[in-house]
């Protein structure tokens, strides 16, 4: 998007929601006193309601009326968060876009430090968690989680950092572009290329509410993470496969020959044998299981179905 001269670049700022009630006017207060601060730049906020059951959309309509900055799009019914941040990409319209949870734990006054370093070249300025205010399990897991899907992937990902950053309009309509049932934007971003940088800061605690990531989502994300940007798992089955097949035939040959020479010798018991039986078992399901992620990846690609279907759409033109 080119700018006249003396014409206020825009910045799209995105925010995915699902009974936020609690939060998304102080969400809105401020973005809107950090833009207030900000000479030369024009801002909008697009909210994405996931369906919440409480009265967030009625708040949201209410502030967009007094607020033409602030959009609103409300799903027919509840599509999953993981698809949330591409439908904000797709419907803004600024020079570059900046994803803000409503949980309001990134701190808002770190994009100023994203817009400097984007007017300094930069098409992608990601946040860096050094720390964070979560307990220490959900810290741990998420640490790991980063190592292990940079150790399968292809593409190295930077660690520690998560949805919040600068995009420049140049990788968001590329972004726009690639067709996938289930992405995964902080992979696709960074396996994008172009200019990137890292800025740290230190992650605060909810100042209210409490969130709506359950467990389950959270194993979908980083299983959906791996799938999409490795075909690793699929090999370290087969490598693992093979090693046990090998392992399996040397034990028959030992065992032939124990047979043959020394009669005598005390076989394993029978329980040995259930053991062996029951972890090749759990080895094969888990290598199904490894497999049936994939084919149900492809399954959910292939079908077609809708994306996100928006039943109501607020302040857009």
């Amino acid at each position: 998007m080119n700018n006249m001269p003396g014409e206020k670049r825009k910045i799209s700022v995105i925010t995915g929601v699902y009974n936020e009630s609690a939060t998304v006017q102080e969400v809105c207060s401020v973005i809107r006193n950090l833009f207030a601060g900000l000479k030369g730049y024009d801002y909008e906020h697009i909210f994405m309601d996931n369906c919440s059951t409480d009265n967030t959309v009625e708040i949201l309509k209410k502030l967009a009326a007094a607020d033409k900055h602030i959009k609103v799009l409300v799903y027919s019914r509840n599509f999953g968060p993981i698809k949330t941040e591409l439908v904000g990409y797709q419907h803004a319209t600024g020079d570059a876009v900046i994803p803000f949870e409503a949980n309001l734990k990134d701190p808002p006054e770190l994009m100023k430090e994203f817009i400097r370093k984007w007017e300094e070249g930069y098409k992608v300025v990601y946040g860096v968690r050094v720390r964070t205010k979560d307990n220490f399990l959900l810290s741990l897991a998420r640490k790991t989680f980063y190592k292990i899907i940079n150790f399968f992937s292809e593409e190295k990902f930077p660690l520690n950092a998560g949805s919040f950053r600068l995009v420049d309009r140049k990788v968001v309509d590329e972004l726009i572009k690639i067709d996938d049932y289930k992405p995964y934007i902080r992979g696709l971003i960074s396996a994008m290329g172009f200019k990137q940088v890292g800025i740290e800061y230190q992650r605060r605690s909810r100042p209210r509410g409490y969130s709506k990531s359950k467990f389950g989502y959270l194993v979908d994300f980083s299983i959906n993470a791996l799938i999409n940007y490795s075909v690793s798992p699929i090999r370290l089955c087969t490598y693992i496969g093979l090693f046990l097949s090998l392992l399996s035939f040397l034990s028959g040959i030992t065992f032939l020959i124990l047979k043959l020479y020394f009669w005598p010798a005390q076989l394993p018991a029978i329980s040995v044998v259930i053991i062996l039986i029951l972890f090749f078992s759990g080895i094969q399901l888990f290598f199904l299981g490894v497999i049936g992620e994939y084919v149900g990846a492809i399954h959910a690609q292939v079908r077609k179905k809708p994306f996100v279907i928006i039943s109501e759409r607020v302040n857009f033109d």
